[in-house]
């Protein structure tokens, strides 16, 4: 494709880095935003010089010749826009997680692939210099067997928007599990070779959000007093992968802990890896017959603008995105069966 590459975006919240991103990249119009809020959608376009302003992506999607769209909506509605964007002949960034359900997530993939349409992820965490280099290393053999992994996306007091739609089932599908640990879970399990998940026994608990005395410093997302919270603010999993692997994973968006923490212990029978959202790259190996820290050096980029301008490499040069939507649905199953063996008591086996 040599012409300027039209893009829409589909929410004007998550949408607006999205937004920022396009507009960074050569030779990419973002044409159009639509949002049911008509004064934020007409103050970002504005903002960001963006023609066209709707209220209903679905008027967007029909009446803008458009290439690609950037789907940030909250999680009830990842499926349907995918579908109606597809169909409306567009390729889809959509933000995780990737749908509700892994029927909604086979439902996307099904209608991408009959489009033939690029259906990719938004696990930003893939594009951070760090996962990358460390990407690199697992792929080169330098850690050797994969065997396992301790994986963490710890907050003391986090809870998003609390009585809004992240807090409300119906419409998240869950909480700090499906929210901040879909993206610790797709990142390790890609670092890790992306093995297939067969097992899973997990335990969610509620045991903050629907308190009335919630006490935190800050919250991310505005609150809705009164509103529902009957979803997870702790998860814990051990998953069992087709090539004898193993992951453990711990999730919170409220626990009495230390501090806040994001990220993967990766162990290898040559080396290990620490790969952490607020530190540096570690990586422990053997050097000279002696026990060896290793800290690469590397610069810090923006994760995000990294994962548009691969989403437009893939659109123009026809080549399937690293996070492709076959990969959200292998994390979807994952997240189901945590819920579903925190539900059951039982051990879930993944078919």
């Amino acid at each position: 494709m040599s012409r300027k590459i039209r893009v829409g975006v589909i929410g004007a919240g998550m949408g607006l880095g999205h937004a920022k991103s396009y507009q960074a990249v050569g030779d990419v119009e973002v044409a159009a935003i639509a949002d049911i809020d008509e004064a934020k959608v007409k103050k970002t376009a504005a903002t960001f010089g963006i023609q066209g302003a709707y209220t209903d992506y679905r008027a967007m999607l029909k009446s803008e010749k458009l290439d690609a769209v950037s789907i940030c909506l909250p999680n009830f509605l990842h499926c349907e826009a995918t579908v109606e964007a597809v169909k409306a002949g567009c390729h889809v960034l959509c933000e995780k997680p990737m749908a509700m359900n892994v029927i909604e997530a086979s439902r996307m993939i099904e209608a991408a692939a009959k489009a033939r349409k690029i259906l990719m992820i938004g696990f930003c965490h893939r594009f951070r210099p760090d996962s990358q280099l460390l990407k690199k290393i697992i792929d080169q053999g330098q850690l050797g067997e994969i065997y396992h992994s301790q994986v963490f996306a710890l907050r003391r007091r986090g809870i998003p928007g609390l009585g809004g739609w992240f807090t409300t089932k119906s419409k998240s599908g869950g909480g700090g599990l499906i929210d901040i640990g879909v993206h610790i879970l797709d990142l390790t399990m890609w670092e890790m070779g992306f093995p297939a998940p067969v097992s899973v026994t997990g335990a969610t608990y509620m045991k903050f959000g629907h308190k009335k005395d919630y006490t935190y410093v800050s919250m991310w997302g505005t609150p809705v007093p009164g509103g529902t919270y009957d979803v997870d603010d702790f998860a814990t999993a051990l998953i069992r992968f087709d090539n004898g692997s193993t992951l453990s994973l711990e999730v919170s968006w409220a626990a009495n802990i230390e501090r806040d923490s994001f990220h993967s212990i990766i162990l290898g029978d040559k080396g290990g890896a620490k790969l952490d959202a607020f530190e540096e790259l570690k990586i422990y190996t053997e050097q000279y017959g002696r026990i060896s820290d290793v800290l690469p050096k590397y610069a810090r980029e923006d994760n995000v603008g990294n994962e548009v301008r691969h989403f437009i490499d893939c659109i123009r040069n026809n080549k399937k995105p690293i996070s492709p939507g076959e990969h959200g649905l292998a994390v979807q199953k994952v997240l189901d069966a945590i819920y579903e063996s925190s539900h059951t008591k039982k051990e879930i086996i993944i078919k």
